[in-house]
């Protein structure tokens, strides 16, 4: 895993450089500027005439002062950068300032942008931009002239390079503000900035590479950005001698007369991760459309009244998928998810009942350990809002969700966001555009409910969306058209490429 970086984490990371180990924070920015240079020519040297007519566009805080950097370090290694202010002189303070008159004793200060007019016949003849004008501070709508720079180097032909993050892009959420540079490749400071992994600001970050500030990372960031490579790190293999009996036992309460499907794709989900036996347990409205469908699943016919027994040798379970809004199927869930045993993932129906119901709350009292897997607007119905404030900051979203039931909760979607209630994040690097299709997130379920069997819930949650997303990888065709039934298929074939790869990565 990876840190992902907030602004209040960036910040801390500043202060006590300089406080702890007496580090100048115009050191920071040297490094943050010249490592950038260095990064920008690797990437472009390659590509023919692209460092010939180098515009940079810084603005007046820190990231102008980053911006500046770059262009004295380019100057060092023998290329001719043109720099351009969006501010005037005697707005540029601090550590900026000092480079900024370091350029301009060079013969080369930045210009003042008068009009965007002025801007433009240098951004036409352009091979390279690289974006300087905000960083990580930026928490409001960009307006007036600055929105018209933006526009104009998008506008442009030559690719942009944006320092630390596009300016436009809200470091915590990946929100856009107003606009954003669309870059083709983003030098993130220190570590990557939690807005560069979520969309929109995951469309408009482009390629990501990270400059090292000249430290060690001293502390944790809350958010960490999964890896393939964690997927063998934490996968348990299983001895010769296995048998089913200690595979797993699967509990799937799931499943109706009109929603069959989703009840048998989350149970071959189950499977396909490994689990030894799964059982599907409907409502006895169900049995019959169910019954003659079950192959590899089991199948328990069960009333209310002998619902208990269900809970017996099971090693987790899922409920949700399929099981509609009936009363009968209602009656189910409230005692499911209040006294199953063992860790069950909640999903679908069974989300909507918590909603319903205002029932998050009352999973803090649940006898196991419970995993929810809302999609956003099931997100949206559980907390009361609408799905554009859910999209507007998942991260926040999933914790809240985390801490008002007490339980790890995974916001599905692209960039899936993973909470728990001690606040931790888990985000993935992946998303396929053909996941979006019914039942995959049944599958999903069935995922988790099967390695809940050998991992904590954060753990059991953070490999199967990963696994997931590798399967998808492994079975789409295109960006469309991928069943639910093939992606569970595919599960094995993209594990196994999983822990192949990073077995190979060990041994070279």
């Amino acid at each position: 895993m990876r840190c992902l970086y907030d602004r209040k984490e960036s910040r801390r990371f500043d202060r006590e450089a300089e406080a702890r180990y007496k580090m100048p924070t115009l050191l920071l920015m040297e490094n943050a500027g010249r490592r950038a240079a260095e990064i920008l020519v690797e990437e472009f040297q390659r590509t023919p005439g692209a460092l010939e007519r180098i515009v940079i566009v810084g603005g007046g805080g820190q990231n102008g002062g980053d911006a500046w950097v770059v262009a004295r370090q380019l100057l060092s290694m023998g290329y001719g950068p043109i720099a351009f202010s969006a501010v005037d002189p005697e707005h540029i303070v601090g550590d900026a300032r000092v480079n900024y008159e370091i350029l301009a004793r060079l013969g080369r200060e930045p210009r003042a942008i008068a009009s965007v007019a002025a801007l433009l016949p240098a951004l036409e003849e352009a091979t390279l931009l690289v974006d300087g004008l905000f960083g990580t501070g930026l928490s409001r709508p960009i307006e007036g002239k600055a929105r018209a720079i933006i526009h104009a180097m998008n506008s442009a032909k030559a690719p942009i390079v944006a320092l630390d993050l596009p300016s436009g892009v809200d470091c915590d959420t990946g929100e856009v503000q107003g606009i954003a540079v669309q870059a083709a490749l983003t030098v993130s400071f220190l570590g990557e900035k939690r807005g560069l992994r979520q969309y929109p600001g995951r469309a408009h970050a482009g390629k990501i590479a990270v400059a090292s500030l000249g430290l060690p990372r001293t502390a944790e960031t809350q958010a960490r950005l999964l890896e393939a490579s964690d997927v063998s790190r934490w996968w348990k293999g299983r001895p010769p001698d296995s048998h089913k009996g200690i595979a797993g036992h699967i509990a799937a309460y799931a499943g109706s007369a009109e929603k069959p499907g989703a009840a048998l794709l989350a149970g071959m989900g189950a499977l396909r991760t490994g689990a030894g036996l799964v059982s599907l347990i409907p409502p006895p409205s169900a049995e019959a459309a169910l019954a003659p469908r079950v192959l590899e699943l089991m199948f328990e016919r069960r009333s209310l009244g002998d619902l208990g027994e269900s809970f017996k040798r099971k090693d987790a379970g899922l409920i949700g998928p399929g099981l509609g809004d009936s009363a009968e199927a209602e009656a189910w869930m409230e005692r499911i998810l209040s006294d199953f045993p063992a860790p069950l993932v909640i999903d679908a129906d069974a989300l909507n009942f918590i909603a319903r119901h205002g029932a998050l709350g009352a999973l803090k009292d649940a006898k196991g350990a419970r995993i929810l897997t809302p999609h956003p607007r099931e997100a949206a119905r559980l907390l009361g809002v609408e799905t554009r404030e859910i999209q507007r900051d998942r991260y926040h979203s999933a914790v809240e969700l985390a801490r008002r039931s007490g339980q790890t909760v995974v916001l599905k979607g692209a960039a899936t966001v993973i909470a728990d209630a001690e606040g931790a994040l888990r985000v993935s690097p992946e998303s396929h555009p053909a996941l979006g299709t019914g039942g995959t997130g049944d599958v999903l379920s069935g995922m988790i409910a099967a390695l809940l069997v050998d991992h904590p819930p954060l753990v059991a949650a953070s490999l199967a969306v990963l696994i997931h997303a590798h399967a998808a990888r492994e079975s789409a065709c295109l960006d469309r058209g991928l069943l639910a039934s093939e992606l569970a298929a595919a599960i094995p074939r993209a594990l196994k490429k999983l822990i192949a790869r990073q077995s190979a990565l060990a041994s070279s």
